[in-house]
């Protein structure tokens, strides 16, 4: 059996990615979040911890490392982000910095310390798996435009452009260890959004729709499997083609 961490596990993303993997024969999911899910399915495993604690975090991992003896895969899903229909304006210059400073941790702080601990037991193993998620903001900027009543906070091109340039550290950094680091990088995923706001996106966007929930399903999978054996460092983009325009 494969061991894989999701970090973030229980939110929006990562909770897609759990369901996707526990359906899986071979593999048991460990969920790191703030928050345990109610819900207990076979080869599910949850541990309610703030990654931004290192020493509680440092010793979940030792728990898993100890029960399971392998720590196959780490999937960073921690990230905040805020939706459109929360009406605060975070124009820059207003700029909150406390609030930035505090997106930031959460945004690619959470990553790094997720990273390091992780890294320390598959560099003795040998080997290893770290995917990141970042997004199509980590290449291009919020256009805000789209938005109504709205900004998107400068936090979060901060916390995704530099979750890039960390897998592409990571991916030179432990490549001598049989480690590889990617990212997965979707754009705007459908949930129950304002009509308003769905369709200045859809614009944007050469397929003309925002992604359905399960679409990275597989995207994931590919990065984390033996199927990208010799991948490493690369961002795959999943954005219906947003950053092509």
């Amino acid at each position: 059996m494969k061991n894989v961490i999701i970090a973030g596990g229980n939110g929006f993303l990562g909770k897609q990615f759990a369901d996707f993997l526990i359906n899986k024969k071979g593999y048991n999911v460990h969920i790191i979040d703030l928050k345990k899910n109610s819900g207990k399915k076979k080869n599910l495993f949850q541990y309610k911890c703030d990654v931004l604690n290192e020493k509680s975090f440092s010793t979940y991992i030792k728990v898993i490392k100890k029960k399971f003896k392998t720590i196959d895969v780490l999937i960073n899903c921690i990230a905040k982000d805020y939706s459109p229909n929360f009406k605060n304006n975070f124009s820059f210059e207003n700029l909150n910095i406390k609030m930035l400073k505090k997106d930031i941790e959460v945004g690619i702080l959470s990553s790094v310390i997720t990273s390091k601990y992780v890294s320390n037991i598959m560099i003795k193993q040998k080997k290893g798996n770290i995917l990141n998620i970042g997004s199509d903001l980590s290449f291009i900027s919020p256009n805000q435009n789209i938005y109504n009543n709205f900004v998107k906070p400068v936090s979060y091109s901060i916390a995704k452009h530099g979750i890039i340039g960390l897998t592409k550290y990571l991916s030179t950094y432990l490549a001598k260890y049989n480690i590889r680091c990617n990212a997965l990088c979707p754009g705007g995923i459908y949930r129950n959004h304002n009509k308003k706001f769905v369709k200045n996106l859809s614009k944007l966007i050469p397929m003309n729709r925002m992604a359905k929930t399960d679409e990275l399903n597989k995207a994931m999978f590919f990065l984390i499997s033996d199927d990208s054996s010799y991948v490493t460092g690369h961002s795959l983009v999943v954005d219906g083609g947003r950053t092509i325009w």
